[in-house]
């Protein structure tokens, strides 16, 4: 059982390094800090909505910076899967944070509550 739970852990460990946390898949590419806004609607489409979020932390030689963020793009997949938001800097990700489950119909951006 020990080589079992040893080829586990390192299974595990391969899949953390190959998908950050902060990212999510869109038409199978992964969409994580350092994409551009061309290549994040190139694979998810033109976003629900956009907005201008203010301040957004961004580590930079190992510490959080608070620097303006250009805009958040937020995409909403529908009801049975989570909104996903995503914050620029110079064009470029710089935060992914999963919202609420998605939602039918129309709704405002201003209405999906900041975090």
């Amino acid at each position: 059982t020990r080589p079992l739970h040893l080829a586990l852990i390192a299974a595990f460990s391969l899949m953390a390094v190959a998908e950050p946390a902060s990212a999510f898949r869109c038409a199978g590419k992964i969409i994580a800090n350092g994409k551009t806004k061309a290549e994040v609607r190139e694979f998810c489409g033109e976003p629900t909505c956009t907005r201008r979020p203010g301040t957004v932390f961004v580590k930079k030689a190992g510490i959080y910076v608070p620097m303006a963020a250009d805009e958040e793009w937020v995409y909403n997949f529908g009801p049975g899967q989570f909104i996903q938001l995503i914050r620029f800097y110079y064009g470029k990700v710089v935060f992914i944070e999963s919202g609420g489950y998605g939602w039918t119909g129309e709704r405002e951006c201003k209405d999906i509550p900041y975090d």
